[in-house]
């Protein structure tokens, strides 16, 4: 992208104004095409003035001042253009009053908001969501660079076009070595992450209008992978070569019967968990996005597959010296190992530590008839919506369902036909 920017700056005096035999003074700053004006909070006398020329005539001591007024204006506005061309390779005629004026408009850019709520919010939200906000901050500076030649632009200049020429920019995006193209809810993510940092801008009147107005985000629907029934024991019984896969191949499969994310297992606690007065043990535990957030607590009362992984790694020394249940991985190794003990058990579909929640979801509770509204609890979600995108229903679940239904409302049929 060439820019080819027009700038100019005139005076003119607003007769409408008139009092006396004077008007006051104005600079018309124009950037292509568009202008705005500053007051230079000072009257002249209509006679004295000629507009063609920008001339100003009169020797008193006032119009000599109101002469050298128009001076520093001009040189000043010249110098805020100048500058922000320099910065951000544009600017528009409102830039470059706020900068002349000294006002903090000129620093309000896109990447200084950005940074503003990966300072000010961040420490809020959780690394996890943190690292995916992180991302779209480089998509952001790889399409002002790439795709609209310059460092940063300023919140003025963010309009509707701009949003949607960045989200075409991520769908044709040739991915990086190590990345993956981005599909239409990757490409959604990350417009919505922009949005709320957007959002940000507009409550504490940062810019002046929303470029997301007209925008359309939506989310397509799709099944989440999990392990059927099959090779979640298949899973559980693989043959581990190293200690290590051993602890990984164990907590994946605790995930599994208790529905626990990748955070939440790396942070559970002796005091997490309480044995009640029937000898039952429950995980009481607090899911959270973000640090000031209102906590949602969850109860998960604890599959006897559960309890023996449990009091497997009660008295591990690696979980003793964290003051964890279970010895610490990061997510990434963890995935790693995943992925070898996948291929052991003869597993085709891509195992991450998180199918193992969409497994506890699907598999283990709602097809054995777990009422969804007590899985979203254990789950820790904040509505039901939330759990129906990780518990899909299976042919199985419906084949089963179906037939219990006809056993109640025709019992001979099925009895004939069994």
């Amino acid at each position: 992208m060439v820019t080819q920017n027009t700038f100019g700056v005139s005076f003119f005096i607003k007769k409408d104004k008139e009092s006396n035999g004077t008007a006051p003074l104005f600079a018309r700053i124009t950037v292509n095409s568009l202008s705005t004006q500053l007051s230079l909070k000072r009257r002249v006398a209509i006679s004295a003035w000629h507009q063609k020329e920008q001339r100003l005539d009169g020797n008193e001591q006032e119009d000599v001042d109101t002469r050298e007024k128009m001076r520093q204006v001009r040189n000043g506005l010249n110098s805020a253009y100048d500058d922000l061309v320099y910065r951000y390779k544009a600017a528009t005629a409102e830039e470059v009053k706020a900068k002349y004026e000294g006002g903090d408009e000129e620093a309000h850019t896109l990447l200084w908001l950005i940074n503003y709520h990966e300072t000010e919010i961040g420490p809020t939200l959780e690394e996890g969501t943190m690292k995916n906000y992180r991302s779209t901050k480089k998509f952001v500076k790889e399409f002002l660079q790439k795709k609209m030649k310059r460092e940063d632009i300023s919140l003025a200049r963010l309009t509707p076009r701009f949003i949607a020429e960045f989200d075409l920019y991520l769908r044709l995006k040739k991915p990086e070595k190590g990345q993956k193209k981005c599909t239409h809810n990757t490409v959604m993510k990350h417009m919505e992450r922009l949005r709320k940092i957007i959002t940000i801008a507009l409550k504490n009147g940062w810019m002046p209008a929303n470029p997301y107005e007209g925008y359309e985000y939506y989310i397509i629907p799709k099944d989440r992978d999990c392990l059927d029934a099959n090779e979640l024991e298949r899973f559980r019984n693989v043959r581990a070569e190293q200690p290590s896969h051993v602890i990984v191949r164990d907590m994946f499969v605790f995930s599994c019967y208790t529905g626990l994310a990748y955070a939440e297992i790396t942070a559970l606690t002796r005091a997490d968990i309480k044995k009640d007065k029937d000898g039952e043990w429950w995980i009481t535990m607090v899911r959270k996005k973000t640090v000031k957030s209102t906590e949602r607590k969850f109860h998960i009362l604890m599959l006897p597959e559960a309890v023996e992984l449990m009091e497997k790694y009660w008295n591990h020394p690696a979980a003793l010296n964290n003051g964890t249940v279970f010895p610490r991985y990061t997510n990434q190794t963890m995935n790693r190992i995943l992925k070898i003990l996948a291929k052991a058990a003869k597993i085709t579909k891509k195992v991450t530590y998180h199918l193992a929640r969409h497994t506890f979801a699907t598999t283990v509770t709602l097809e054995n008839g777990v009422p969804i509204e007590t899985v979203s609890h254990m789950l820790g979600h904040g509505s039901i919506r939330t759990t129906q995108i990780y518990a899909k229903v299976k042919v199985k679940k419906v084949s089963n369902d179906m037939k219990a239904l006809k056993g109640k409302m025709h019992p001979r049929t099925l009895q004939a036909t069994g």
